[in-house]
């Protein structure tokens, strides 16, 4: 009676005490191990959101910059497009004082044209002797025949020349054209590379727990 009165106190300690403090140390174990795991967790979120807060800061920034640098550059743009138009304005009135001055040499050679024909026409072909009528007649004529000749010529080589000139302007603004569509081309391949040199790395978000 007395053995198996120590055996059932030591079996009841066992179960009442010894156990339960054993298993409430397991579970302050886990406990503290659920505990820092979720600073550790909190911790770790902390600095992925201060990451991502900088991260985002810094592509403000940058958004905030080409949309300046986009601006100035169209602000640029527009300067070289008011300095073009002003030096078309230039070259258009020095093309239009050569035109207005070709016009006035133009008028001047007819108004010649005229004049020496009427002197031609005017002259007296009436008076002296018969021999002298006659050869200021044929004189007349001559000069007639010869200045209708010449002006028939004149006419003739100018439609050559005119007509080489607008295909020289034909050609010079065909090749000014190609000039700039390969300037084009030229920026369109440098700002392709610019693109590419600074384009942007791919994110990939990190597996580690």
């Amino acid at each position: 009676s007395g053995k198996s009165r120590l055996k059932y106190e030591m079996r009841s300690h066992n179960e009442m005490v010894v156990a339960p403090m054993k298993k409430m140390s397991e579970d302050n174990q886990e406990l503290t191990y659920v505990k820092n795991k979720g600073v550790k967790t909190e911790q770790r979120s902390k600095v992925v959101q201060g990451t991502l807060d900088v991260v985002t800061q810094k592509l403000r920034e940058t958004e905030e910059e080409n949309i300046f640098v986009r601006r100035k550059a169209k602000e640029k743009h527009s300067e070289y497009e008011e300095e073009m138009k002003s030096q078309e304005k230039f070259f258009h009135d020095q093309i239009e004082n050569i035109h207005k001055a070709l016009e006035d040499k133009e008028r001047e050679f007819e108004r010649l044209l005229q004049e020496e024909r009427a002197k031609a026409r005017q002259c007296d072909v009436d008076s002296g002797t018969t021999e002298n009528r006659r050869l200021r007649k044929e004189q007349v004529q001559r000069f007639i025949d010869c200045q209708v000749k010449d002006v028939q010529e004149f006419e003739a080589e100018a439609d050559q020349l005119i007509k080489a000139h607008e295909e020289k302007k034909v050609q010079l603004k065909k090749e000014y054209a190609a000039k700039e569509v390969e300037l084009e081309k030229e920026f369109d391949a440098a700002f392709t590379g610019l693109m590419e040199k600074h384009k942007p790395g791919t994110f990939q978000a990190s597996n580690s727990s």
